[in-house]
Formats: structure tokens, C-alpha cells, sequence
């Protein structure tokens, strides 16, 4: 029977290598930059138009790729286009062809559609990745067990982290009390040039860290991994943060820019929506609901942000670990940024003080802290927590659910998974996605994994 199956698999690797060249396997971020650095006030590759820290940006080519690269395209922008009307934010056509180091005063600082993965607590680790982005003062953990992480791409090594997008490695669900340490791996190189074999989306790098403006390199600030459908316009809902007016950042030695204050009154720890191409901006779900600004108004900055919105058409604020299940109420995930005044009080969950590395979750009550969800140090990050003197700031996030037979992470089975599944299958490797790829279960991916693998293929599913 070994025999036969492995004749069968041969047949199969035939046609799937010839299927798979002619499909596209990899995931399509889309992301912001700050004011701080380039390629802002830098022609777009899509377009010639220049860019804003508003702009929701794309890989130059769609998907990324191993450099040298282009500067990024314009997804959606940060006011009227191109390539369509976007955000809408009343200051973006002063802030276009600004050089970087001077502020626009659109600066967006995280990022969902709101179709983020709900996470339940039934996956194994690994099936649940979070990603994330950090700032050029970011360090990380040393010894991070699947470099290159932060610890090595970071300020104390190749000083390009802030550029870049790390995954977590083998976490259980949350909420996870600090401070264990598991750790994070590159999936995105900034330029696409270093580490060899990581693709990148058109940023540069390195980013030394030193306060003053510019900055010599660019710094990712917000993100989503999972962006579909890839057309123009996005037809929206887009969920957004923009920057806080009084949130002072000691290593920087600046305040924040005050895009939230500037675009309509906001505050930094708003989450706000962009109902469809066009729209102006509006408060989806106050500061306070998320358990921020509870020392005062704009007092907190909210800095990375996964959304799960149940469809209900207002914001269903979640009642306790879980309770999005079953489509009871939204999922919400969040960071704040380094000068936070929430940093440093206790957080609901364990009554651990909040690090700007921290993945939190709003309170059940307003007026309540949030809790942790997931611990900075389980990303790989360094806390006060820890005995660190800085904090590691994480600047974007997202979470994607990721099971063996949709090998390229995009929440189905079909085609699109040909191409890195015999990648795998030939040796190869997963560059953002690293789904397992192993169909039968028996610890390795092999000639015996493509029976199972077409089965799901035709039948849409595990």
C-alpha cells in the first residue's frame, strides 16, 4: 500500500508543479508608515503621487518580494486619491509632498477591516499567529528562538527592525499572564534585501536609532496581513487610529503630531471608521469604551489594532475573554504607545502593569483598565516587567489563524495554496505564512502528504 501511494503522489507532484506555476501564493499586507522617515513625501510606485503618513499602503508589485525594491503603492488614501477617494481626512492635501521629519498632521497609527480571525481557544499553538511590527528602539529578548526576530534585526543588531514584521512562535490562546518569554520570527524584511530569501515591501532600511528628525529609514506603523480583496477602491469598512496631540515619546523627545485632534476632534486612543470611499472619519469606538484615557483626554495613543466587527452595524464592546463567540459581541486587540499614561497601571486581568509591548483587550466596564491579552515578553519583547530600563514599543498588529491544508493562510483552501505547498514539498519554505503543510499528520511533509492535500484542494476544506 506505501508503495502504491507514493506512485499516486508522484503523478500528483507532476501536476501540481505545472498547476502552481501559474498562481500566486503569498499573503497581501497593507500597512502605514510615520512622519518620521522615508519613503514619505516619496513618489508612489503605482501612481508617481507622493506619500502621506494617512496613506494605507501596499507592496510596490501587490505581494511582497525580494528586493532591491520600489517605494510602496498607494492603497487607499489618506484623503482623495489616487487611486480613489479614501480616507477623507480634512488635512491630507496639506500634508501631500511634505519631506520626511515634518509633520502632515494625518498621521494613521493602526489598522483592521474588520475582518480580523475571532480567536477561540480551540487551536493549537501555532494555527494562531500574531503579527507585528516595532519601533527603531525596540531590542527584543535575546536569544529569541527563530531568528531572525527582533532580538537580532533590532537596535542592538542589524538596526532595521522598524521596518520589518515579526510572527509569534508556538503561543497557547490567551490570555496568557506575563512574563513568559516565547519568542518571534522575521516574515517581512522592509527592503526585501537582508535577511537573504525574505521578501520585503518597498521600505528602507537600516533605521538607527537617535532622537531628532528625520530618521534615516522607515518605520511600519500600522498593519494588516490578510488585506482581500486587492482592488481598487477598497469599498471599506476601514478601521483606523489616528495620532495623539499630548502622548510625549522620552526617546523620541517629541510629542505626538495631533492628526486625531486636527482631522475633527479625536483622540488618540479613538478607534475610528471610514464607512466606504470618501467618507470622513467618525468614533466607531471611544477611548474610554477600550479602557483608555481614564487619566484624562488624549492622554492614551492607541497603537496597533486587531478588529473582528460581528455585523451587528455598531460597536458590540466585548463582555470578557471569548464572548465574541458565537458573534455575541466584536473582538478587539490593541497596543498603546511608549508615553502612554495607562502604562504602568495595573491591568484587569492579572493587575500587571501595562507595557507598550503588551496586546491588550478592552475592560468589561468603562472606566476600567484594559487587560492583557498577550504579554510583551511572549512576543520576544523587553519590559520594565523584565528589569529593562526601555520598553519595547510594538507599533502594528494582526492575527491570522493558519491550519495545514491552506498552506499560504488566506482562510481557504483552493489554488492559491499550490504554490507553497510544494514549496514545501521540495524543500522549500513558507516566507510569511508558515502553515505546516504536513496533511497526514505523521511529522513531515512528504510524498504522503499529497493525497490528503488534493482532497482538501477539491473539496474546499481539512
Amino acid at each position: 500500500m506505501r508503495h502504491v501511494r507514493a506512485c499516486r503522489s508522484t503523478r500528483w507532484v507532476a501536476v501540481l508543479i505545472a498547476v502552481g506555476a501559474c498562481s500566486v501564493a503569498l499573503a497581501q499586507p497593507t500597512f502605514s508608515i510615520d512622519f518620521q522617515g522615508p519613503p514619505k513625501g516619496f513618489p508612489d510606485t503605482g501612481f508617481g503621487f507622493p506619500i502621506t503618513e494617512g496613506d494605507i499602503l501596499m507592496p510596490p508589485f501587490g505581494v511582497p518580494a525580494i528586493g532591491p525594491l520600489p517605494n510602496p503603492t498607494i492603497f487607499i488614501s489618506a484623503g482623495f486619491g489616487p487611486p480613489a477617494p479614501g480616507l477623507a481626512l480634512p488635512l491630507w492635501g496639506g500634508a501631500v509632498g511634505l519631506p520626511p521629519g515634518v509633520p502632515g498632521f494625518v498621521e494613521l497609527d493602526a489598522l483592521s477591516y474588520g475582518t480580523d480571525f475571532p480567536e477561540t481557544p480551540v487551536y493549537p499553538p501555532n494555527q494562531i499567529m500574531w503579527f507585528f511590527s516595532v519601533d527603531e528602539w525596540a531590542t527584543g529578548i535575546f536569544g529569541s528562538p527563530a531568528p531572525p526576530a527582533v532580538w537580532t534585526e533590532g537596535a542592538g543588531g542589524a538596526m532595521e527592525a522598524s521596518a520589518d514584521v515579526f510572527r509569534t512562535v508556538g503561543l497557547p490562546p490567551g490570555p496568557i499572564p506575563p512574563p513568559p518569554v516565547f519568542g518571534n520570527t522575521e516574515v517581512v524584511d522592509g527592503d526585501g534585501l537582508l535577511p537573504p530569501g525574505t521578501p520585503g515591501v518597498g521600505l528602507m532600511e537600516p533605521n538607527p536609532p537617535f532622537p531628532g528628525l528625520p530618521d534615516m529609514g522607515s518605520n511600519l506603523d500600522a498593519l494588516d496581513m490578510d488585506t482581500t480583496p486587492m482592488i481598487f477602491p477598497y469599498p471599506g469598512p476601514v478601521f483606523y487610529s489616528l495620532d495623539s496631540a499630548i502622548v510625549f515619546d522620552f526617546l523620541e523627545a517629541f510629542p505626538g503630531t495631533g492628526s486625531a485632534a486636527a482631522n475633527g476632534g479625536f483622540v488618540g486612543g479613538d478607534m475610528l471608521i471610514c464607512f466606504g470611499p470618501g467618507a470622513p472619519p467618525v468614533v466607531w469606538a471611544p477611548a474610554f469604551l477600550l479602557g483608555l484615557d481614564i487619566f484624562g483626554p488624549d492622554t492614551d495613543d492607541l497603537d496597533g489594532l486587531i478588529y473582528w466587527d460581528n455585523g451587528d452595524g455598531v460597536y458590540t464592546p466585548p463582555l470578557g475573554p471569548y464572548s465574541w463567540a458565537g458573534g455575541f459581541t466584536d473582538m478587539v486587540f490593541f497596543s498603546v504607545r511608549r508615553g502612554s499614561a495607562i502604562i504602568g497601571f495595573p491591568d484587569f486581568f492579572f493587575g500587571a502593569p501595562i507595557e507598550p509591548g503588551d496586546i491588550l483587550m478592552p475592560p468589561p466596564a468603562p472606566g476600567a483598565p484594559p487587560g492583557i491579552w498577550i504579554p510583551a515578553e511572549a512576543l520576544g519583547l523587553l519590559t520594565a516587567r523584565t528589569g529593562s530600563p526601555v520598553a519595547d514599543d510594538v507599533d502594528a498588529l494582526d492575527v491570522v489563524r493558519c491550519v495545514p491544508c491552506d498552506v499560504n493562510g488566506d482562510g481557504s483552501v483552493n489554488g492559491f495554496d499550490i504554490d507553497p505547498f510544494v514549496g514545501l514539498l521540495t524543500g522549500g519554505s513558507l516566507p510569511l505564512y508558515p502553515c505546516s503543510g504536513d496533511m497526514n499528520g505523521d511529522g513531515s511533509v512528504n510524498g504522503f502528504d499529497i493525497d490528503p492535500f488534493v482532497v482538501a484542494l477539491t473539496s474546499g476544506g481539512c
